[in-house]
């Protein structure tokens, strides 16, 4: 990078080659209008008087290799030698950052951003591209990085926790516009401190920003043990039954009506399936007839369904990209065995009306949420289908499941993932290991007796 030059504007090196004099300098800068100025015409410029006198000017390397000159204008020669110093000091220092960098709209540098995503699923850029649209181009689109704040950015945090906030969401059925809701902490954690953070980190990185504001922004902290919800054995009975109901109709007899058995139903088994097995919905709705060990009360997870970078549904391996077997309890082996009787081995386990795949986002709203409400358990609002999954862990863990079992069941990537998401479900037993090292230490410290029993410690002193 070239030195940093200070140019004056206004002032020139006339033709016969002398150079402005100290007497038209000092007229210059004791008078407020220039033109009233004692400047011969020969040293004036073409906009003499016109604009900020002061220019400093530098040259950094673009992408091309070339050389482009940037410039800022002072009105004050103060200033300018202010800036020149600090410009100086930064690039002796490796600190230098184009001032203009900043002069890009967050919506073009998003861009960049997501294009640089070439190493991620199409189901995680999918996500970044539904946040970044539905919920940060409205407020931050057409602003500038250099007029992001700190301040700004906090704001709009607290707004989407309150659920104060701008927002391209769905239509209804209207055709209106949905109003905005209060963000979980963790939705606010990933469109904030995921999303915007890592746009704006690709900014710094690019030399577009010294810092990235997000740093000094603080969202609402995530209680996981509070985010989710366990059902009981009897709730996940009563859900299943509920969901077993869907497209269906009672017998009505004497006014009575009368369901029939939802053992092998669709909707039912999957409930089922969720609660008693732990898998994710997309791993189960994934599973075709092959996949089925009956035999053996195994099921082999291989692919999931997910979602590609425009929103479709389409399938993919596991969350941690490996294969895994699961097991299921007896009862569920015998209803699956009845259910798939018959069945080609290509064909889905859970499927739909005419055999294709259930889809994840369709079963939920159709099946799930009407089971939920039907079963009376909607009074802290809706709980999600992977709310099934922990559930399962729940009950392992309160029947004796170790972590490392448990681990390979859920398909997490390490029994860290596993003890961190649900360590506070194993129970208490500090009490448990301090009696086991108590017993331990009296067993070693009490010597043998003469016919190969042991004498106390105290008589043998």
């Amino acid at each position: 990078m070239a030195r940093v030059i200070i140019d004056d504007r206004w002032l020139r090196t006339a033709e016969d080659g002398t150079v402005p004099s100290s007497a038209a300098k000092r007229s210059l800068a004791n008078t407020k209008d220039p033109i009233k100025a004692r400047v011969p015409e020969k040293w004036r410029t073409s906009i003499y008087g016109t604009g900020k006198r002061w220019r400093v000017r530098w040259y950094v390397t673009g992408s091309d290799g070339k050389n482009i000159q940037k410039n800022r204008h002072f009105e004050k020669l103060s200033d300018a030698e202010s800036f020149k110093a600090a410009m100086e000091d930064d690039i002796r220092a490796g600190r230098y950052r184009d001032p203009n960098a900043g002069h890009r709209l967050f919506r073009v540098v998003a861009e960049e951003w997501l294009r640089s995503k070439v190493d991620i699923k199409d189901v995680t850029l999918g996500r970044y591209m539904r946040d970044m649209r539905v919920y940060v181009y409205p407020q931050w689109g057409d602003v500038l990085l250099s007029g992001i704040t700190v301040k700004d950015v906090q704001s709009w945090a607290n707004d989407l926790a309150a659920g104060n906030y701008k927002a391209e969401l769905p239509l209804d059925k209207h055709g209106v516009m949905r109003k905005p809701k209060p963000l979980s902490p963790s939705s606010i954690k990933n469109i904030v401190r995921v999303v915007m953070y890592s746009v704006l980190d690709y900014a710094v990185k690019h030399d577009y920003l010294a810092e990235n504001v997000i740093d000094k922004v603080i969202t609402p902290k995530r209680v996981k043990q509070d985010d989710m919800v366990f059902l009981t054995i009897p709730e996940v009975e009563q859900l299943a039954t509920q969901a077993g109901r869907y497209g269906r109709h009672p017998k009505v007899i004497k006014g009575i009506e009368t369901w029939p058995d939802d053992t092998t139903n669709t909707h039912a088994l999957l409930v089922r399936f969720l609660a008693y097995t732990g898998v994710r919905i997309g791993e189960a709705m994934a599973l075709t007839v092959r996949d089925l060990d009956l035999a053996h009360c195994r099921a082999r997870i291989r692919r999931t369904w997910t979602d590609d970078k425009n929103g479709n549904a389409t399938l993919g391996l596991p969350k941690n990209g490996t294969p895994r077997t699961i097991a299921m309890p007896v009862f569920l082996r015998d209803a699956l065995r009845q259910y798939v009787a018959g069945l080609p081995e290509s064909d889905y386990v859970f499927r739909g009306e005419h055999g294709g795949p259930l889809y994840v986002r369709t079963w939920r709203n159709r099946v799930f949420n009407r089971a939920v409400r039907n079963a009376g358990m909607e009074d802290n609002g809706i709980p999600p289908p992977h709310s099934l999954r922990h559930t399962y862990a729940s009950i392992a863990i309160a029947n004796g499941a170790d972590v490392k079992t448990l681990q390979k069941q859920l398909g997490h990537a390490t029994a860290a993932m596993t003890l961190d998401v649900y360590a506070a479900l194993w129970p208490e037993r500090l009490g448990e290991d301090a009696d086991a090292v108590e017993c331990a230490r009296g067993k070693a410290l009490t010597p043998a007796g003469p016919a190969g029993g042991t004498v106390p410690l105290a008589q043998a002193a």
